[in-house]
């Protein structure tokens, strides 16, 4: 792998980026490091890919320290994103992927990421997901299939009407909605009504956190009935109000 590494060779070519703004040359140093690790990752060579992530991170602290504490925290989470990715791709059984993902999400964005901080989570990332993650596990089939398009058409429509009916009509021109909801069901241990509202609430949690919309505003842009119905459904979610989340987890400086 060597001198095809990308965040090596960016590494050489440093000294021609003198224009460039430090956060910029940054942020293009980890997405480099990130998308090397994976090549490792890839091939099984965890413990490998381990030891090159952290010597490169140990390289590159004097630009990690200009980065902000949510730069360095979104950097995370595309991490966690990619991991994901890897493990839904390429096992049938994809719930643990699905929920180690959301975990982190939930926890990372109410976590202030400090340079001496940034090295271990990624550590603790790439164990976690290389725990699940097994070799050769790829079994594709139809169903796995219908299961990842549900997901991904409600991903992509957090802040549009969704509805079970919705998704599904989506879905059907290539498969039995029934089967579709059995699917669903099996592979995620919840039905597709319970995943369209925990990932409504889980990017209301993220929006109450990343903007200054009111609770109402986040209610209207999300397709909640109203604020009302919103404040009921975020509570029996995570236990808390959107108003006391806000509170508990806005960061001060």
């Amino acid at each position: 792998m060597g001198t095809e590494l990308q965040f090596v060779q960016y590494l050489h070519q440093m000294r021609d980026y003198n224009d460039q703004h430090p956060t910029t040359k940054g942020l293009i140093l980890l997405g480099y490091l990130e998308r090397d690790f994976i090549r490792f990752y890839r091939a099984g060579k965890i413990e490998e890919g381990i030891q090159f992530a952290k010597k490169n991170l140990t390289r590159s602290r004097d630009l990690l320290n200009k980065l902000s504490s949510e730069e360095k925290q979104l950097q995370l989470i595309a991490l966690v994103d990619v991991l994901a990715f890897e493990g839904i791709q390429n096992h049938a059984e994809i719930y643990e992927f699905v929920k180690l993902r959301n975990d982190y999400h939930r926890w990372l964005v109410k976590l202030p990421v400090t340079t001496e901080r940034y090295q271990p989570l990624v550590v603790q990332i790439i164990r976690d997901f290389a725990a699940i993650a097994k070799p050769n596990a790829l079994a594709y089939n139809a169903h796995l299939e219908s299961t990842l398009d549900v997901m991904y058409y409600t991903n992509a429509h957090l802040h549009d009407q969704l509805s079970v009916k919705k998704v599904l009509a989506h879905v059907n021109a290539r498969c039995n909605p029934e089967s579709v909801r059995r699917s669903f069901s099996q592979e995620m241990h919840m039905s597709i009504r319970d995943y369209i509202n925990a990932k409504k609430i889980q990017e209301a949690e993220h929006m109450l956190l990343a903007t200054d919309l009111t609770i109402r505003a986040i209610a209207a842009e999300l397709c909640f009935y109203d604020a009302a119905d919103f404040s009921k459904r975020f509570k029996k979610e995570t236990g808390q109000t959107p108003l006391e989340f806000r509170q508990l987890n806005t960061r001060t400086d």
